[in-house]
Order: C-alpha cells, then sequence, then structure tokens
C-alpha cells in the first residue's frame, strides 16, 4: 500500500489467500522460474502484498531488486529497465561483449551502434540469469501500467522466459489502467477490497482510538480500500468530523484518497510544494538532479513533506520516494500550467549532460514553435532511435515537429517519423497518419518525406513506379556530398534502390546506374553496393568481397538493425548468408520491431533454402507471409512466396510450387514487379524440371532471359541459368544451351562463390564436347567448398550421371546417379530423387542401393495412385476421397520414388507390375 502511516508489512490484514498463493510463486520462482503480476484498483493493497513478498524473499535468502513505473516518465525508454539493471552492475561486467554493450547503449550508459529490440531484451534475460547463477533473484515492478513501454516490453519478455532460470517476476499494476496497456499473457492475481469484516479489524488495530460507530462509518464508505480506509480514518477527528469535509466521497475512494493528499500538499509551504513538482516531473527522484534543479540548500524544503509521511529518502540517500502514486498525482494535479512549465525548464538546465531527458523536459515546457528546442528534441530522436528504441524515436520526432517554426523543417521531421515507423518499427497505420499531416507534395520539399512516401506506397501497394518517381525527383535535386552519401540522402537512395531492385525494369534502373556514378564506393550496408551488386553480379570485384565479408565478420557484434539487414540483402546476393545468420536472427520479430523483422525473416529462410533445410525454409516462409498480411507489408509477403515456390518446388510439391507462383503473377503482373515475376518464373522452371518437364521449364527459364543473354538488372537470369541449359540440352535445344552456358561463363560470377563456380562449371560440363564431358564434370565437382551446396551438387552429379549413361558408361554412371539419388533422398527432394532412379533403372540397376523404391505403398497411398492411373486430377481425387489437394499431391510424390518413376503417365504401367497381396504387406 505504501500509505502515508506506518504499517506493519508481515501482519497484512484479511490477505491470507493472497499471501498464500505468493509464497507459492516464491517457492516455485526460486526452483525453476515463475512470474505472477498482481491486478486491483488504486490503493487496495497491490504495493503493500509486494513489499509483503519482497521481505519474505529477503528472508529466504532470495535476491530482490525492485522497480516501478513514473506516470510522468512514460516516454523516457527504458527508464523503468534501469532501475532494475542498476544494482547488477558486477553481474552486467560478466556478460559477454556484445550483450553488455547492447544494455549500456540502450540505457544510454555507454556509446556504440543502435541495438535491435531484441538483442536488448536477449541481453536483458542474460543479465538477469547471471544474478541468478548463485541464488535465486526477484524482480519486483510496482505500477507497470505506467512504465514505459521500451521497459515494459523487456519485462514481459524476460517473465515468459523465466523456466529453469531461478528468477521470479513479480509486478503490479492497475485494474483501471486505459486501453493503452496491451494484455501480457502473464498470470494474474486479482487483489480484491476487504470485506467488511477485515476493514473493521484493520481500522481497529490502527485506530483503536476512534469510536465504533466512526469506524464503521469509515469502513462503510472506503468500500473495502485498505488505503482509503487507512487516510480516511487518519483524517476523521475523534468527533468523527473530517477535514476537508462535503469533498464528495460518493466519487470512489480512489479519487477521494487523492483529493485527501491534495489537501495535505496544499498545506506544505510554497518551497516544498516546488521541489515535490520537481520530484514528480523528474521521475526518478535522484537527488544530485533535484538539488541542481532546486538551487543551494533545495533538499532542505522537503523536510516537511517528510514529517507529513508524502515523501522519504531511501536508505541509500540518493533518491527521494513518494510513499504512494498518488501523492505524485496529488502534486501534479494542484499545479498549475505553468510552474509545470517551469519545473521543467529548470530540469533541463540540471540535465545538460544528458541530451536524451534535456530534450524530453525542454520539449515540456516549451509552447511556442522555437528551433533550438526543436533541434534539442530531434537530436534527442536519434540518440533513443540508435538505442533501438522506434517507438520513442517517433514520439520525439513528431514533438520536434510540432516545435518547428519553418514548414520545411516540420515536413521533414514529420518525414523522418514516418520513415522510422515503416521501415523500423513496423507501424504502417501511424506511418500512414503521420504522412496525412505532411501538407503539399512531400518529394519536392525534402528527401525525408520523399523516402517515407516512396516506402510506403511500394511496400504496401507495390506501386514502384511512384515509389521511384518520388524519389528520382528528390534525389536528383539533393546536392552531391563530397564523399559517400548519408543521412537523408542514404535513406532516400536505398529506398530507390529496393523500388529499383522489386520492379527490376531498366526503365527504373538506369536512371539510378546513373546517380550512384556520381558517388565513390561505399560500405557493403549502403545503397550504392547494393544496386551496383544487383546491377551487375560479374562486376563484383575480390576487393569488395573482402570488404563484404568483413563487414560480415563484424556482425556479430552490431546492435543496430538496419546495418544488419542492410548487410545481409547484399551478402544474399553473393552467397554469403550463412555468416549473416546469427547476426539476422537477432532481429526476427520476438520482442522486436516488426518492420525489421520481416527482412530479417526473408533472409532466414533464403538461407535454409539454399542449405537445403527446406522444411525450416518452408516454416519460416509461411510466417513471412502471415506477418506481411497481418501487417499490410504485401510487398515483402511476396518474397515469402518465392522461398515457399522454390522449396516446394525442389521436393517436388508441383501443385504448392504453382500455387505461390500464381499468388506472385497474380500480385506482381499488374503492377509490373518484373523482379518479382522472373522469381516465379525460377521456382516454375525448378519444379518442371524436377518432373522431367523439360519443355515447361525451357519456357519458364527463357521468360526471365533469352539463351545467351544475362542482362543487367536480373540477378535471376544468373541464378536460373543451369536450368535454361539443362533444359535446352534435355529439350534438343543444344545450341541455345551452349550459347547459354557460355554467356553464364564470360559473365565471371564464378569468384563470387563456390555455388556460382560450381553453376557455372556444370553448365560448362552439360553442353561439353563428349571428349571433355568427364574432366569438366570433375573439375567441377572438385572444386573447393561445392559441399555446403547440397543440392547443386545433386544435380551436377545427376547430369553426370545421365551423359555417362547415354555415352555408355553404365558402371561409371550408376556411381554419379546413386550419389544423386542418395543425396536428394536425404534433401527430400522427391521428383528428383525420382529421375535419379530412373536413369540408374536404365543403366540396369533394378534395385536402389537404400531400398526405397518398390517400398510398399499404403493403402490410401494405392487408392490415390490409382485414381490418378485412372486420369482424375488432384483435386478430382481430393473431393472423391474428402482430402485437400496438397495431400494429394504430396501423397503422389511419395508414390512416385516408391514406384521407380516420374511422372503421372507411368503409374498405370507401374501399378499394374505389383505384385498381388495388401501392398502394406509387400517387402
Amino acid at each position: 500500500m505504501g500509505v502515508g502511516v506506518d504499517f506493519d508489512l508481515t501482519g497484512l490484514v484479511g490477505r491470507d489467500r493472497e499471501l498464500a498463493e505468493l509464497v507459492t510463486f516464491l517457492d516455485t520462482a526460486a526452483t525453476d522460474g515463475a512470474a505472477l503480476l498482481l491486478t486491483g484498483d488504486p490503493g487496495v493493497g497491490k504495493t503493500a502484498l509486494l513489499d509483503a513478498t519482497a521481505e519474505l524473499a529477503a528472508a529466504k535468502g532470495i535476491r530482490v531488486v525492485r522497480g516501478s513505473g513514473v506516470e510522468y516518465e512514460t516516454d523516457v525508454s527504458f527508464a523503468g529497465l534501469h532501475q532494475l539493471v542498476a544494482p547488477l552492475a558486477a553481474e552486467l561486467g560478466r556478460l559477454p561483449r556484445s550483450m553488455r554493450e547492447a544494455v549500456e547503449v540502450a540505457l544510454g550508459l555507454g556509446a556504440g551502434p543502435a541495438p535491435s529490440r531484441i538483442a536488448v531484451l536477449n541481453a536483458v534475460l542474460s543479465l538477469f540469469g547471471e544474478a541468478a547463477r548463485e541464488r535465486p533473484l526477484l524482480l519486483v515492478v510496482d505500477d507497470l501500467h505506467v512504465v514505459d513501454d521500451a521497459s515494459r516490453s523487456a519485462v514481459v519478455f524476460v517473465a515468459r522466459r523465466l523456466g529453469g532460470h531461478r528468477i521470479g517476476l513479480l509486478g503490479a499494476r492497475r485494474a483501471e489502467s486505459d486501453g493503452s496497456f496491451r494484455p501480457t499473457g502473464l498470470a494474474e492475481l486479482a487483489v480484491a477490497p476487504l470485506d467488511d469484516a477485515g476493514a473493521l479489524r484493520l481500522l481497529s488495530r490502527r485506530f483503536a482510538h476512534l469510536p465504533r460507530r466512526v469506524l464503521s462509518t469509515v469502513a462503510r464508505e472506503a468500500q473495502g480500500n485498505p488505503l482509503a480506509l487507512l487516510e480516511f480514518a487518519g483524517s476523521t477527528r475523534v468527533s468523527g468530523d473530517r477535514d476537508g469535509e462535503g469533498a464528495g466521497w460518493a466519487s470512489g475512494p480512489g479519487r477521494d484518497v487523492r483529493a485527501l493528499y491534495g489537501a495535505r500538499v496544499g498545506r506544505l509551504p510554497r518551497r516544498t510544494r516546488d521541489l515535490l513538482l520537481l520530484a514528480a516531473l523528474e521521475g526518478s527522484g535522484d537527488i544530485r538532479v533535484l538539488e541542481a534543479a532546486g538551487g543551494p540548500d533545495g533538499l532542505d524544503g522537503l523536510a516537511p513533506a517528510e514529517r507529513d509521511h508524502l515523501v522519504e529518502v531511501v536508505e541509500s540517500g540518493r533518491a527521494v520516494r513518494f510513499r504512494h502514486p498518488l501523492v505524485r498525482s496529488a502534486v501534479v494535479d494542484g499545479s498549475t500550467g505553468e510552474q509545470r512549465r517551469s519545473a521543467h525548464r529548470r530540469l533541463a538546465e540540471a540535465l545538460v549532460d544528458r541530451p536524451e531527458r534535456r530534450g524530453d523536459h525542454l520539449a515540456r515546457a516549451t509552447t511556442a514553435p522555437d528551433e533550438a528546442v526543436a533541434a534539442v528534441v530531434e537530436s534527442a530522436a536519434r540518440s533513443i532511435l540508435r538505442r533501438g528504441d522506434a517507438d520513442g524515436a517517433i514520439t520525439r520526432l513528431r514533438r520536434a515537429a510540432e516545435l518547428s517554426p519553418g514548414p520545411a523543417a516540420r515536413r521533414r521531421r514529420l518525414s523522418q517519423a514516418a520513415y522510422v515507423a515503416a521501415w523500423v518499427a513496423g507501424h504502417l497505420e501511424v506511418s500512414h497518419e503521420i504522412m496525412h499531416e505532411v501538407e503539399g507534395d512531400p518529394a519536392a520539399r525534402s528527401l525525408s518525406a520523399a523516402a517515407a512516401a516512396g516506402f510506403l506506397v511500394l511496400v504496401t501497394d507495390g506501386d514502384a513506379d511512384t515509389a521511384h518517381a518520388l524519389l528520382t525527383e528528390a534525389v536528383e535535386q539533393a546536392p552531391v556530398p563530397p564523399g559517400p552519401p548519408g543521412g537523408e540522402l542514404e535513406t532516400a537512395l536505398f529506398t530507390l534502390t529496393l523500388a529499383g531492385q522489386y520492379s527490376g525494369r531498366p526503365e527504373h534502373w538506369q536512371p539510378l546506374v546513373d546517380v550512384l556514378a556520381r558517388f565513390p564506393e561505399a560500405a557493403p550496408s549502403a545503397a550504392a553496393s547494393l544496386a551496383r551488386v544487383h546491377h551487375d553480379l560479374g562486376s563484383v570485384t575480390d576487393a569488395m568481397l573482402r570488404r563484404l565479408d568483413e563487414e560480415i565478420a563484424r556482425l556479430r557484434d552490431q546492435t543496430d538493425a538496419d546495418v544488419v539487414i542492410r548487410t545481409a540483402l547484399t551478402a544474399s546476393y553473393l552467397d554469403r548468408l550463412p555468416g549473416c545468420r546469427e547476426a539476422v536472427s537477432r532481429v526476427i520479430r520476438d520482442g522486436g520491431a516488426v518492420g525489421s523483422s520481416m527482412p530479417a525473416l526473408m533472409f532466414v529462410a533464403l538461407d535454409d533454402l539454399y542449405a537445403g533445410r527446406w522444411q525450416a525454409s518452408a516454416d519460416a516462409a509461411a510466417e513471412l507471409i502471415a506477418l506481411c498480411e497481418e501487417t499490410g507489408y504485401h510487398l515483402f509477403a511476396q518474397v515469402g512466396h518465392y522461398v515457399a515456390a522454390m522449396a516446394a518446388a525442389q521436393r517436388g510439391d508441383l501443385d504448392a510450387c504453382r500455387e505461390h507462383c500464381e499468388d506472385i503473377w497474380r500480385w506482381s503482373g499488374p503492377r509490373g514487379l518484373r523482379r518479382l515475376e522472373n522469381c516465379a518464373h525460377q521456382a516454375a522452371a525448378r519444379a518442371a524440371l524436377g518432373a522431367a518437364d523439360f519443355e515447361t521449364a525451357f519456357r519458364h527459364a527463357t521468360a526471365i532471359c533469352a539463351p545467351g543473354a544475362l542482362p543487367p538488372f536480373n540477378p535471376e537470369a544468373v541464378w536460373s541459368a543451369p536450368d535454361l541449359v539443362e533444359a535446352a540440352v534435355r529439350s534438343g535445344r543444344h545450341a541455345e544451351a551452349r550459347r547459354h552456358a557460355d554467356a553464364l561463363r564470360d559473365a565471371g560470377v564464378g569468384h563470387l562463390s563456390p555455388r556460382f563456380a560450381l553453376s557455372s562449371a556444370t553448365a560448362g560440363a552439360m553442353t561439353s564436347d563428349p571428349e571433355d564431358m568427364a574432366r569438366c564434370f570433375e573439375e567441377a565437382l572438385a572444386l573447393p567448398g561445392v559441399e555446403q551446396w547440397p543440392f547443386e551438387v545433386g544435380r551436377a552429379q545427376l547430369a553426370y550421371g545421365e551423359r555417362l549413361r547415354r555415352q555408355g558408361l553404365v558402371r561409371d554412371a550408376r556411381v554419379q546417379l546413386a550419389a544423386a539419388r542418395g543425396r536428394f533422398e536425404e534433401l527430400g527432394a522427391r521428383s528428383w530423387e525420382a529421375r535419379a532412379a530412373a536413369e540408374l533403372r536404365a543403366t540396369g540397376m533394378t534395385r536402389t542401393a537404400r531400398g526405397k523404391a518398390g517400398a510398399a505403398l499404403t493403402p490410401q497411398e494405392l487408392e490415390v495412385a490409382g485414381l490418378a492411373a485412372a486420369g482424375l486430377s488432384n483435386p478430382q481425387i481430393a473431393s472423391r476421397l474428402f482430402l485437400s489437394p496438397r495431400t494429394v499431391s504430396s501423397h503422389l510424390y511419395r508414390v512416385f520414388p516408391k514406384l521407380g518413376i516420374t511422372s503421372r503417365a507411368e503409374l498405370r504401367d507401374a501399378l499394374e507390375a505389383l505384385p498381388p497381396g495388401p501392398p502394406a504387406a509387400r517387402p
């Protein structure tokens, strides 16, 4: 309760049920971790229960660390978390450097790159785990409903991951908190008002000198609220009259107690009230700040408030604490607007060495536009963004815009807020709301406005034309800096690069290439580097690769999510995603910013795809699609469909691949997003190759580029080149195949990575002369580092075996084909495995090494196969058997390798060749 009277915390009245649950909670927390949230009305006794539990925990040998929310500090990022971390300085020093720096930067204790939210949360969890290593730890957080959002996210994140950590988290919040308090999902214990008997027992214990009738009246009017009981009784004379009579008790005990506190505050000397107002608005109760803001001997003026039990100085003597949050509210409610602004100005002067907090107080102290104040607030926003708090940065940028005297500065700051909301925080609705405040044509006025507006129309509507027009005009009007672009120009260039990237059309790329020619070579995470790589993969030099590798090596300690995402984007073109995996994973959504988590999910899905972890890749793609559809980032969802289509293609699930490709074509085609259309053609070509449908594969591969041409601005042309070559060879188009293999070799991409080298060498081997064939394939498969690309190795072995068999070298062919089949089987590449198995049978090998071909069909597989052999389509089979078409597809692609076939056309003969008897009983 923390009331303004002495209270025996070990003898709480009427709280046997709550105390019993809290004892159980402590026992669980001390052994296996637990979290609990007390809820109830103001003054109902939540703080008293927290105090009692903390006292009991200390008696049990549990270490206790406390913090609380402050109503006037809700927008000071990580203010609440700071209270929990400050006592753990020794443990913080024992964390790994990257974690320690993430916490220090987030809390403003150190300087460095902006940590992602997830990096801070994981580091804080590790910090508390370190603190609980020697003995259990109890974290106590009062007034969680007014804890700042960043700290509240950290508290909830930690609370959900306490299992096995010997850490307890006990919080309290008002049941009446407004809608801004989002559900935490934590276990809650409702603290109800005392019943009549409990209320009278409490009053009799504390106010035995008052008549019974007076106590009964107080008990009735306080409605069982312990704080109201004590305060009402304390303000009651022996006669039964009360101070402040006529205040209107019927409005509820919480308001009545605040009125009583307001009356007590109003009776204090003015000097004391001024100091209390400073303490209430400062939030942390830091004695040094109050001394600096209050003037010489200022704290002596607090003595009357201490004597009246309204505030107390904590044992360390370094902080002043209000005895109850309602006291703080009463102090602020009793002040005038000018008094509050004056207090904020004095606090800003006292916090000159803390720019973020200084900016917050200046913003509150200023009512008229003031560019100097706006600049300080904007600087604070940038600082907070570097600490990983996007929401706090958005709030401050909007406030800086309000304080901007000129319309240009106002639009610029609002646009920056909109861009951060969309790209970093993932709040599209907030970004749209802010952009509506920007008057006129944003692109004509600032780079920030163009970047924000362009990014919004691109990621939501896929409107690359509008995004390109907005950004090109803004970038062309911007002055050219002497060095690499930075700040607003870099943001605009990056967004322009994204527009050109997804468009894939020369009319969008060529102007960007012309613009970038004006700038020197930049860091791998810069827009210029990404654009140059996307423009021409073969132009990437070894020096650029070394610089990228160095940047990737530093990602382990990189806490700026934007740098991680941009570096990984460049790396994804050059087969260097595995080195980015750890850093990218830290950015993923769990506690982090939604905007950054979507591209992070892309890179995780792509990394799994390339490494042959296709189920994990499909799962990440599905998560990305769902998140994008939920949040409105429809452009990024198409990347999810592409990854899902590629995973399905390589697993042999033709129906699923086609569905995802059609989703892409349906959305991207009308918008002219050529790059995304090419991605779908690449997946469709890959699926057709697996099914040995070489004509269809050639049609899709040549939709990306013509044979013999690898045009700029078209990375899919390079990635799908082996598909086009194989489809051309197997469909009898040998001249086209050779031209394309030569084009891939001449593109000079072999030095980029082992995968590029293997793809180029395999394409060359597939089109080589018979006398050179074996040597070319052997050289391709002997390239260093190719084993990390299992699917590509399997394709090379399959192509090698096919050529060997056609040249009559059956024994050598079996070696390569068996290796390919085994590799595809391990990967789950069913249609590719079936191709290899069919080739093996053509060599005269009728039994597979692993015994999978000819394996028993289940009854349902046999039923599905029979209907497919009869000519029914997958939807028709699904309707007849009450299955989904995707389930039918899955059955068929398990049936194909079991029967040793590759297509539906072979089903009838394969089924007729089965021996009689129950299928499930076959050996």
